[in-house]
């Protein structure tokens, strides 16, 4: 139980808990519902543009046109149509919030909660010819724990095989106009807007603009762990999300100033069969992951030395170990090549004092997880002091109450 001084904050805690824990939420909000057009509709012929061009336009419309030549055309989300993502307690399927008390939870620093889903789609050009060479996903990420209060977004992800031309949507964050969930198992339902009806699509969603998806999404575009992987296609056991390898291209349309590197170790076994992107990494660890309990699948464990030398690089930089180095992927033709330090797209989520990692075996993501949770309070707690939101008494009140036992 929380000290009386701490329960005149709780809600500024609460708040201060959820902020710390959103990814990738680019907050535009919804605005109101225009008349629907038919769904007949054919959509808009889109006009290509010149490949020269960088960054993201506008609005997620005219960023539709940009990709066109790419990856043809992005789905029409229809979420009663795709997969859920079970949830597993004790191997059994369950609904709820279970926090991170289950068998697969996101490990993302929020709530694991069911009803979230997950759609593949072939590509297709505008006119319908099929792009077998493209692979969209849509992700419905269902973050309520309420059936009467719709709290989540729905995002989409392009990717050409072949080139490695990768796109990037993210929906508004208030998305209640179009999506419901189900009662008891909080199962997302509804259809989201598509590029016939313009005006829809935008207020739908956006662009990733100066947010970096690649900062979780480093090493290709897909993100996999136990609770995405969990969505099998139907009658499979092929997860939804594709699975890639070391030798897939990746680059990201309007990102062409994104940080694209991930580390990479000469003879590493943790480097065969996959990139790795550290602050990834990281992310999983300081939220409960434990590497040597998953990987690799056949034998969990067995690169316990591979994974504490990869470390060892990343915590010292590539340049203090032979044979590491920095390298950005495969794309459009070109190969996987190295870069040095004088990469002009360096971003602080490569930076190793941002996402620290342990060399120490035994030192367990747990206790990533509580002194990455100490720094961020710790961070928060002193901007509001330093504007006076709060003194510095009752600032070290909240700290110490926050990890009291």
């Amino acid at each position: 139980m929380f000290p009386k001084p701490f329960g005149k904050f709780i809600r500024l805690f609460q708040f201060l808990a959820i902020t710390l824990c959103i990814p990738c939420n680019f907050n535009l909000h919804g605005q109101d519902t225009l008349e629907e057009k038919s769904s007949k509709a054919e959509p808009e012929r889109l006009v290509h543009n010149s490949t020269d061009r960088k960054g993201f336009p506008d609005n997620a419309f005219e960023y539709t046109k940009i990709i066109e030549e790419h990856l043809g055309v992005p789905p029409r989300v229809v979420l009663d149509d795709s997969i859920e993502i079970p949830i597993y307690v004790n191997g059994k399927q369950s609904y709820g919030n279970f926090g991170n008390q289950c068998d697969n939870p996101t490990y993302l620093g929020k709530e694991t909660i069911s009803g979230s889903t997950l759609q593949r789609y072939e590509g297709r050009a505008a006119n319908g010819t099929p792009l077998p060479h493209v692979v969209w996903v849509s992700f419905g990420r269902n973050s309520s724990d309420d059936h009467r209060r719709v709290v989540g977004s729905v995002q989409m992800i392009g990717y050409n095989r072949q080139t490695g031309a990768t796109a990037f949507f993210e929906s508004s964050d208030q998305i209640s106009q179009w999506v419901t969930l189900d009662r008891g198992t909080l199962r997302m339902r509804g259809t989201l807007p598509w590029i016939d009806d313009r005006e829809q699509f935008n207020r739908a969603f956006r662009t990733p603009g100066t947010t970096q998806c690649v900062q979780c999404h480093q090493n290709d575009p897909f993100i996999t762990n136990d609770f995405i992987t969990a969505a099998k296609l139907p009658d499979t056991q092929t997860p939804v999300v594709p699975i890639l390898d070391q030798e897939s291209p990746y680059f990201v349309l309007g990102g062409e100033d994104w940080d694209m590197r991930t580390l990479h170790a000469r003879d590493n076994a943790c480097l065969d069969c996959h990139r790795i992107g550290m602050s990834t990494l990281s992310l999983f660890m300081r939220n409960g992951w434990d590497p040597n309990e998953h990987m690799p699948p056949n034998n969990p464990g067995s690169l316990a030395d591979d994974l504490k030398a990869l470390i060892k690089i990343w915590n010292e930089g590539p340049e203090k170990t032979e044979g590491a180095n920095w390298v950005i992927p495969p794309m459009n033709g070109q190969p996987m090549k190295s870069v040095a330090n004088d990469y002009p797209n360096q971003a602080f989520f490569n930076d190793p004092n941002h996402s620290p990692l342990p060399v120490d075996k035994q030192t367990s993501p747990t206790n990533i997880a509580n002194e990455s949770k100490r720094q961020s309070l710790s961070k928060q707690l002193k901007a509001m002091v330093d504007t006076g939101t709060l003194s510095k008494q009752e600032a070290e009140e909240i700290f110490q109450s926050a990890f009291s036992d």
